[in-house]
């Protein structure tokens, strides 16, 4: 009979490749996990709470941008704004593209693993059959024997 080959628990893991996956991979994702952590959005919602109310109640210093630097509240405020703005959008663009990697990466070793199962169910299937076939052929061997027996035992002497 042939031999069974049971696949691990856990199967191949999703990062099989991790020792060759660049340094800006890991830390995408590394990243990318910290970023959807809800630690991290009730971090930035309070943020953004107690800057809008810093700027809601801060009085008139605040309200006048005076506790600013002046490059900062100059007509040309909008390049450092912008600088910072775009450069997060850049980030935040290249670090989804890093976690959809990481999703189509783990997406791909389930399915590899799915594969795996499905072909060790087959086997299992046809060696099942087989051994049904024969299983059914023996009964049908025994069952003329002891008919056989059966008559000669039994034959009028």
């Amino acid at each position: 009979m042939a031999k069974t080959t049971v696949l691990e628990a856990g199967g191949p893991t999703a990062t099989t490749a991790a020792e060759r996956l660049g340094l800006f991979q890991r830390a995408a994702d590394r990243v990318s996990y910290a970023i959807g952590t809800p630690t991290n959005i009730g971090i930035w919602i309070v943020l953004v709470t107690g800057w809008t109310l810093l700027f809601a109640f801060g009085g008139p210093s605040i309200a006048s941008g005076s506790f600013l630097p002046h490059w900062f509240t100059s007509t040309g405020f909008n390049f450092p704004l912008n600088l910072v703005t775009t450069v997060a959008e850049l980030y935040i663009g290249f670090l989804v593209g890093a976690s959809s990697n990481r999703s189509e990466r783990n997406l791909e070793a389930t399915l590899g693993r799915l594969g795996a199962q499905g072909q060790q169910i087959d086997e299992v299937e046809e060696r099942l059959a087989a051994s049904l076939e024969l299983n059914t052929q023996l009964t049908k061997e025994v069952h003329q024997l002891t008919t056989l027996i059966h008559q000669t035992v039994c034959a009028p002497k």
